[in-house]
């Protein structure tokens, strides 16, 4: 085996882990069926999407935990805040926020909170949060998705984790928005 012979190996293997990378970072930019199209099938513009057991007709994505509920809510502030309000067990959940690409910008879970009760206050770029009580997130894009994940470990503590998920609230809400400064 020659010098020739490993710089030609050398290049082979450095020309495929490039090829390989690029077609990893490409698919998403391809894919025609992502978590954000699916989701849009199954949840309606801020309400929230309750998922307590998955079955093969109601599943949404691979490899759904057994023992974890979800509570999603693909929310819109075009129009205004979206206000969403939940209640779950001290410390036993969490709270993430994507935008329609995937990106995770805000994520918490119950041991950040003092109560159990919980209100979050998604504001677009021309609100203000006004006197509402809700913790404020500013978002970065007008559409993306909540996601409440709640685990449970026996069937009672299931039962509790789905009443409180079944009272969770996605609603738009009406607040102050910034007017725009004149310019002369």
């Amino acid at each position: 085996m020659t010098i020739r012979h490993i710089l030609w190996g050398s290049a082979t293997v450095i020309l495929a882990l490039i090829i390989h990378f690029c077609a990893v970072l490409a698919i998403p930019l391809v894919s025609e069926n992502d978590a954000w199209k699916r989701l849009q099938n199954f949840t309606k513009v801020n309400e929230m999407l309750i998922v307590n057991s998955v079955t093969e007709a109601n599943r949404l994505w691979a490899f759904h935990a057994p023992d974890m509920s979800f509570a999603i809510c693909r929310y819109d502030v075009t129009k205004g805040p979206v206000q969403v309000d939940f209640e779950l067990l001290r410390g036993y959940w969490s709270v993430a926020i994507y935008d329609p690409d995937g990106k995770n910008f805000y994520a918490a879970d119950g041991f950040d909170f003092v109560r159990q009760e919980t209100s979050l206050l998604l504001l677009g770029p021309d609100h203000i949060k006004g006197d509402n009580d809700a913790l404020p997130i500013n978002v970065p894009n007008e559409e993306g998705l909540l996601v409440l994940r709640a685990p449970f470990d026996n069937p009672v503590m299931k039962q509790t984790v789905i009443n409180m998920l079944n009272r969770a609230k996605c609603d738009q809400i009406q607040v102050e928005t910034v007017k725009p400064r004149k310019t002369t």
